[in-house]
């Protein structure tokens, strides 16, 4: 009798042991699957471009449109600010200016101080008769409740919350809009990086106790007009209402003032197979004879994009990166970017940390005749899955701004070593490598 119940028993636990092991197999396979259907292992495209033009060069901007899918416009530069309170207080002060019209598009909301300024300054133009409509991504605004958006809909804003879960589609609530655009009368036009959260300011709990480094550029002419065409593309995906018989007087282009410089708009989208916005910056750098200097917090660059940077290099171009430092929003991605400081270290590349809080300005500085600035990274994110706005220019006013923006961020950061690169934790290259695995999905 004990030796069937031992029997019994062996057997159970051999079937047991199968059920596990097969439904940790499946697991596997599921999990493995997801990954592949993320495009976890995506190849991105390696390709060589020869005989780039100067950006003195009349073919430069052409190949700008041409090869980027940039929109050609005009515009005057009306507005730069840095830092959270310069920003904030100027979108306020534009939208308590508008009189028609106001639209806003942007990734990130948390609640708090900032969220609840922008909500008393869109409910009084409102209740003016000013229409606004905001279009929110759904993943980086979902610690906002639900009151916060009642409230704003209940005074007559319209809301649409882009690319909400959808269990039909679920892998594309990976594509995000990470856009921050506001929009004052299609006259006026403001972008960059910052969201609408306290988190610009610091933290001094969690060592961000300086405000982030941002900054946000203002617009007015015809390049207002053209954003706006991005808006509404983006609100009619979220099955908003287009009424072209009260917005076509607007998107038509007026001429263009004598005054108004050169804006080309990239506007890389989450559901193209290959990144209009990697193809905008290869050119920027490979038309560079003096400079490139790059901001990003999330710096990933690809191999052909490092390559590049490293030629750069090689050839007297003054590289330099401006990426976050320890005080940062994402300490993960952080050690990931830096396993990829290597080679361009080695090849006199600088990469320096900004010191006093995060760094989240997104822009590059080609030469002193060009600039791109928007809401882009130079990441897979960016390139891939997210809708992303850039203006580019040859504005001389905006690239003095720009320049010394960097100037004043790099007294204030510290530049990496190749030696010290070398020699940093094994934890960290642990954690970095084992990170650069996932780096398409980032």
């Amino acid at each position: 009798m004990a030796r069937l119940e031992i029997s019994k028993l062996r057997r159970f636990n051999k079937n047991m042991l199968r059920w596990l092991g097969g439904g940790m197999l499946a697991l596997f396979g599921a999990g493995w699957g997801f990954l592949y259907l993320r495009r976890l292992f995506r190849q991105e495209p390696s390709y060589r471009v020869k005989n780039v033009p100067s950006l003195a060069d009349p073919r430069f901007p052409l190949l700008v449109v041409s090869l980027s899918n940039a929109l050609a416009t005009s515009g005057k530069l009306t507005g730069f600010w840095v830092g959270a309170d310069a920003i904030y207080e100027a979108r306020l002060n534009a939208i308590r200016r508008a009189q028609r019209t106001i639209h806003f598009e942007t990734y990130y909301m948390t609640p708090g101080r900032r969220a609840n300024e922008f909500a008393a300054a869109l409910i009084d133009r409102a209740s003016a008769g000013v229409r606004v409509q905001l279009l929110i991504d759904n993943l980086g605004t979902n610690s906002m409740p639900d009151k916060y958006w009642q409230r704003l809909q209940q005074a007559g804003i319209e809301v649409h919350f882009f690319r909400e879960f959808d269990w039909r589609s679920p892998l594309e609530y990976n594509s995000r809009t990470h856009r921050k655009l506001l929009l004052i009368d299609d006259r006026q036009a403001m972008l960059g990086g910052a969201g609408v959260s306290d988190d610009w300011d610091g933290d001094s709990e969690s060592g961000h106790a300086a405000p982030w480094l941002d900054f946000e550029v203002s617009y007015e002419g015809e390049v207002a007009r053209i954003l706006k065409g991005n808006f509404i593309q983006n609100w009619a995906y979220t099955g908003g209402t287009i009424d072209l018989r009260k917005d076509v007087k607007y998107i038509i282009k007026p001429a263009s003032e004598e005054t108004d410089s050169k804006l080309f708009v990239t506007n890389d989208t989450s559901k193209l197979s290959e990144s209009t916005m990697r193809m905008l910056f290869q050119i920027s750098f490979l038309a560079a004879r003096q400079r490139i200097w790059i901001g990003s917090p999330y710096f990933l660059p690809d191999p052909n994009t490092r390559q590049l940077l490293i030629q750069a290099q090689k050839q007297g171009i003054d590289v330099r990166v401006l990426a976050m430092g320890k005080h940062n929003d994402k300490p993960i991605v952080r050690l990931i970017s830096r396993e990829l400081y290597g080679d361009l270290l080695a090849a006199g590349v600088q990469i320096c940390e900004y010191q006093p809080s995060m760094m989240h300005a997104k822009v590059a500085l080609i030469d002193n005749g060009w600039v791109s600035t928007g809401s882009a990274n130079f990441d897979p994110r960016s390139y891939y899955h997210n809708d992303e706005l850039n203006v580019s220019t040859a504005n001389s006013q905006l690239i003095d701004k720009i320049d010394s923006f960097f100037r004043d961020s790099w007294a204030k950061s510290r530049c990496v070593t190749h030696s010290e690169w070398k020699n940093r934790p094994i934890a960290q290259r642990a954690i970095g490598q084992l990170g650069l695995f996932f780096k398409p999905l980032l």
